[in-house]
C-alpha cells in the first residue's frame, strides 16, 4: 500500500494508534490482516458469485459495484438493466461529498473562509451570523431535517450534528457565489474533469460525455440507468422527476448528482492518493478529521462524510445516499488502501432497501477478505406483504361506509333526537376528521405532503383512496338522510 494514501488521511497524533491497528490480527471481524485482502482473480471470483446468487434475490432491477485502491481499479460490474460502466445514477447523498470538495477548493485558494459567517457570502438567505461555513459542512447549523432551502430555519439543534440537506445546498450557492460559475459548470473544470468523471453531471443536465450528442437527456455517452420506485412489492419504472430550485426537498449539491460506476470509482481512488492535486492533502484531512459526533450512535460527521472505527481500531470513511428512484453507498478503509461503491437504479423506501443495504455490506465484507452474510429474498417480500395486507383492509375498511350508507340513513331517521346527535358526531369523525388527520400525517413529522408521495408513493396513494372513499361515504350518508327524511317525514319531529 502506498504511504501516501494512509498519510493524506491520519493526523500525526493517530499515528501510533493506526500503526498499533496494522498489526493487529482482526479476527474479531473475520477479515483478512491488512495487507493479505483478496485480490486479482481471487477477489473477482468471489465477487462475482455472491453477486450471481445475491443481485436476483434482492430484487433490485440493476446495480453497479466498484472496488478501487490508489493504483486502479479491483473489481467493476454491473447486473441487472445496467449494462454499461457508463450509465449514470443520481448518487443520493454521496453528492454532498463533493460539495464538501469543492468548499475545500476554495477555501484552499483564500475565496472561503470556514469560520467565516454564512452571511457574508450569501446575505440574501438571511442565515443569522452565528451560522459558520464549517457548521454547513459539520452539519450543525440547526437547519431542520425535512426543510428546503427556501424555509430553513435554525433550530434548538444549533451547534450540535442534525443531518439536512438544506446545508449542502446552501453550500452549493456558496460555491457558485464565491466562483461566479454555475454549482454545475463549478465542479465540471474543478473536480469532475481533473479526475476524468466524463459521465458526471447534475440531474438535468449532461454530462461531458453526452455534451455532443442529441440522443442523450443526461449523463454519460450510454445515457442514464433508469430509476425505479417500489410499488406494493414491485419496481416500477414510473419516470419520477425530481422538483428543482430551493423549494425542493434536495437539491444538486445535497443530492442530485448524476454519475457513473466508472465516474465514482475515479472519485474515491481520489481519496486513496492525497487528493490526486484535484483537493489539496489539507482539505481532504479536514473532510474527515473537522468532524462532529453523532450523538443518535457511534460515529462522527466530518465534512461530507460518515467515520467510525471498526473493532480494531481502523478508521472507515463512509456514505449512503438514496433520492425517490435510486439508492447508494460508498465507502473508503484508508488503512487498507480501498475504495467500495454501489449503486443502484431503485429506492425501496417502504421495504427500508435492506436488500442493497445488506449487499452493500456483504461486498465491503468480501472485499477486506470477510464473508458474506446473503440476502433472504423473503425478508423483503414479508416486508411487503404486510404493507400490502394492511392497505388493503383500509381501504375494504373505507368501502364500508359507502355500502352501507342507505343502511345508516335508515337507522338515523329512525332514532330518537339523543342517538341521531351520537350518530351524526361518529359520522363526522369518520368522514371529516379522520381525512383530515391522514392527510396531516406527513407535516406531523414536519414532511411535505409531496415530499411524502414522492417517496413513499405507494402510502400515499393508499391514503388518497382512503380519503376520497371516505369523502364519498359522508356525501352518500347526506344524500340518503335527505331521501330517508322525505320518506319518514320530519326528522326533527320524530
Amino acid at each position: 500500500m502506498p504511504a501516501h494514501a494512509d498519510e493524506a488521511l491520519l493526523p500525526d497524533e493517530a499515528d501510533d494508534a493506526q500503526a498499533e491497528a496494522d498489526e493487529a490480527d482482526p479476527t474479531d471481524m473475520g477479515v483478512a490482516p491488512i495487507g493479505a485482502e483478496l485480490r486479482g482473480e481471487v477477489l473477482s471470483s468471489a465477487l462475482d458469485a455472491y453477486l450471481d446468487q445475491a443481485f436476483p434475490a434482492s430484487g433490485v432491477p440493476g446495480a453497479a459495484v466498484a472496488v478501487v485502491d490508489s493504483d486502479g481499479v479491483r473489481y467493476l460490474r454491473t447486473v441487472g438493466d445496467v449494462t454499461s460502466a457508463d450509465q449514470t445514477f443520481i448518487i443520493g447523498s454521496l453528492s454532498k461529498s463533493m460539495a464538501s470538495a469543492a468548499v475545500q477548493q476554495l477555501v484552499d485558494a483564500g475565496a472561503v473562509s470556514l469560520d467565516a459567517p454564512v452571511d457574508d457570502y450569501l446575505p440574501a438567505y438571511g442565515v443569522p451570523r452565528s451560522v459558520t461555513v464549517r457548521d454547513l459542512l459539520n452539519q450543525t447549523s440547526g437547519f431542520g431535517y425535512y426543510q428546503s432551502l427556501a424555509d430553513a430555519r435554525v433550530g434548538e439543534s444549533y451547534g450540535e450534528f442534525s443531518y439536512a440537506n438544506a446545508n449542502y445546498d446552501l453550500l452549493g450557492r456558496l460555491v457558485e457565489s464565491a466562483s461566479g460559475l454555475s454549482y454545475g459548470d463549478y465542479l465540471r473544470r474543478n473536480l469532475w474533469g481533473p479526475l476524468g468523471m466524463a459521465d458526471a453531471c447534475l440531474d438535468g443536465e449532461k454530462s461531458a460525455a453526452a455534451a455532443g450528442s442529441d440522443d442523450n437527456a443526461g449523463g454519460g455517452i450510454d445515457g442514464e440507468a433508469t430509476g425505479h420506485r417500489n410499488w406494493f412489492g414491485l419496481p416500477v419504472a414510473d419516470g419520477f422527476v425530481h422538483e428543482r430550485g430551493d423549494g425542493a426537498w434536495g437539491g444538486p449539491a445535497s443530492g442530485y448528482v448524476r454519475a457513473s460506476i466508472s465516474d465514482m470509482a475515479s472519485y474515491l481512488r481520489m481519496y486513496l492518493n492525497s487528493g490526486a492535486g484535484v483537493v489539496s492533502r489539507a482539505g481532504v484531512h479536514r473532510m474527515v478529521f473537522d468532524r462532529v459526533p453523532d450523538a443518535s450512535g457511534d460515529t462522527c460527521y466530518g465534512m461530507g462524510w460518515t467515520t467510525y472505527s471498526w473493532g480494531d481500531g481502523e478508521l472507515v470513511m463512509s456514505h449512503d445516499g438514496d433520492v425517490e428512484n435510486y439508492v447508494a453507498r460508498m465507502c473508503v478503509i484508508p488503512g487498507r488502501d480501498l475504495g467500495i461503491v454501489l449503486l443502484a437504479d431503485q429506492n425501496d423506501a417502504v421495504g427500508g432497501n435492506a436488500a442493497f443495504w445488506q449487499m452493500a455490506d456483504d461486498v465491503t465484507s468480501l472485499a477486506v477478505g470477510g464473508v458474506a452474510v446473503g440476502i433472504d429474498p423473503g425478508e423483503t417480500c414479508a416486508t411487503h406483504a404486510c404493507y400490502d395486507a394492511a392497505y388493503l383492509l383500509a381501504i375494504l375498511a373505507c368501502v364500508a361506509p359507502v355500502l352501507l350508507a342507505r343502511r345508516w340513513a335508515g337507522r338515523m331517521a329512525a332514532a330518537d333526537a339523543p342517538e341521531r346527535a351520537v350518530r351524526a358526531a361518529w359520522a363526522v369523525a369518520l368522514h371529516v376528521a379522520v381525512p383530515v388527520c391522514v392527510a396531516l400525517v406527513p407535516a406531523g413529522f414536519g414532511m411535505r405532503l409531496r415530499d411524502f408521495a414522492d417517496f413513499y408513493p405507494e402510502q400515499a396513494l393508499v391514503m388518497a383512496i382512503c380519503d376520497v372513499l371516505l369523502a364519498a361515504g359522508g356525501a352518500m350518508k347526506v344524500a340518503s338522510l335527505g331521501r330517508a327524511r322525505g320518506g319518514h317525514g320530519c326528522v326533527a319531529c320524530g
